[in-house]
């Protein structure tokens, strides 16, 4: 039978009904209510307080019927409600429609009364904790999923089956997109040491994303907001301006009609620039409030948390972030820091501060500077559990425009300025691209 209609507000009948099944038909369907259900989804307290006692009984293995219950919960007096229950539920009820109609109107009433707690909050705090609170209620975060074998391997031939092509994160440097494999919910690290260019390859990373149509925070926790401005408009899949010309404010004609360009197309790249969001709460709360799709944190080390010592404070801010990706389904791109070995390139070892950075992320690149060539850079693959590491890529990089892109090694007697950097971050004169295609 199609579910009854339940005129005005479901949410009291969907309880009633709810738990009205549970009495008559135990057997049956307690084992798929009390998965589908919770006591916090009860309003009426009489009714909460028979649900939790048909759950007690169930768990113990003893009957639930009106007496046990009633016995169970000790309200004298409330026999007619269990009766209404048990009198509402129509023949042949669709259980599943019913109980996803009391999540709903539960959530609805959850979420109306965090909007409540945050319109009357007396302070900072507060009101973030009700603006988290509902932003967790929105996206549905405890919800918990409990499925058979059997339902796994449908499901997994349905996927096999769609057309739809995986939904991979993509990168903007092809050889990379072949060899990662990036889904929402992962938390991924980019690491490197202090001037090697992460924060530019990250604004990178993070731009072209948007540009593809993924909803992309960038919390920058050190770098000021016009260097970030100068740095994106220098890059050549935004402006193209160079980085001198945005230092001297010497903008030549053709770099404002580029800019102006940009910012004519600026409304469909959904990217944003987040500065002094420095805390675990404050960043999960951004997150929560723009419905990002890709979080840049640039960087881990400097996230303010409290805790014994500094190897505990990076060990729970790294646990957080992958809890955090996993439990709001966004990817998370943390950058971290390294202490440099003194012989040797450097490995997920070598990430500052705590081991537990690399056991949380799933993906670990790691960025340094290449002996071979002064001014290119390594990007490596010391992590990836769904795939292979130890992948190298070699990366050149333009300064004048704030771009890194795919390379390959001349010969050494082809380079000009032998023994000198080819490129520097931090130098504005740029230099003729030593480098073509290199396969993985």
């Amino acid at each position: 039978m199609a579910v009854k209609e339940l005129s005005g507000d479901a949410w009291k009948p969907a309880q009633m009904c709810i738990l009205g099944a549970l009495v008559l038909w135990p057997d049956e369907l307690a084992g798929k209510i009390f998965h589908g259900a919770m006591p916090s989804y009860f309003g009426e307290p009489s009714l909460k307080h028979f649900f939790e006692a048909a759950h007690s009984l169930w768990i113990e293995g003893k009957p639930i019927d009106p007496v046990t219950i009633l016995h169970a919960t000790g309200l004298d007096g409330h026999e007619e409600t269990l009766a209404a229950c048990m009198e509402m539920v129509p023949p042949h009820m669709d259980v599943d429609e019913y109980l996803h109609i009391l999540r709903d109107e539960a959530r609805l009433y959850q979420i109306r009364s965090a909007a409540g707690a945050l319109s009357w909050a007396k302070s900072m705090e507060d009101a973030l904790d009700a603006y988290e609170k509902m932003g967790q209620l929105l996206r549905d975060t405890d919800t918990i999923e409990d499925v058979s074998w059997e339902e796994m391997v449908g499901s997994y031939l349905d996927r096999m089956n769609d057309p739809a092509p995986p939904n991979y994160l993509t990168w903007g440097i092809p050889q990379l997109d072949e060899t990662l494999c990036v889904s929402p919910g992962d938390f991924c690290v980019l690491a490197a040491d202090s001037s090697a260019g992460k924060t530019a390859l990250a604004l990178q990373f993070a731009f072209h994303m948007a540009q593809h149509g993924k909803r992309t925070l960038f919390f920058s926790l050190e770098t000021p907001r016009e260097k970030l401005e100068d740095r994106l408009m220098a890059e050549k899949q935004v402006a193209a301006i160079p980085m001198l010309h945005s230092k001297k404010k010497a903008l030549s004609s053709d770099d404002y009609l580029r800019a102006g360009d940009t910012g004519m197309k600026a409304n469909k790249v959904p990217l944003r620039v987040i500065r002094r969001a420095e805390t675990l709460p404050q960043i999960q709360n951004r997150i929560i409030m723009h419905n990002a799709d890709v979080v840049f944190i640039d960087y881990l080390q400097i996230i303010r948390h409290k805790a014994s010592s500094r190897f505990e404070t990076v060990t729970e801010i790294s646990m957080e972030l992958h809890r955090m990706a996993n439990r709001l389904g966004v990817t998370i791109v943390a950058l971290s820091q390294v202490t440099p070995p003194e012989s040797g390139e450097i490995t997920i070892q070598d990430l500052r501060e705590s081991g537990q950075i690399k056991n949380d992320a799933e993906i670990i690149l790691l960025m340094m500077k290449d002996k071979t060539f002064p001014g290119a850079r390594k990007l490596k693959i010391g992590k990836d559990k769904d795939g292979a590491t130890n992948k190298s890529l070699l990366l050149s990089f333009d300064p004048q425009h704030m771009t890194f892109s795919y390379a390959k090694r001349k010969e050494p007697a082809q380079m000009p300025g032998q023994g000198a950097p080819l490129f520097d971050l931090d130098d504005d004169e740029g230099g003729d691209n030593p480098f073509e295609s290199l396969p993985l």
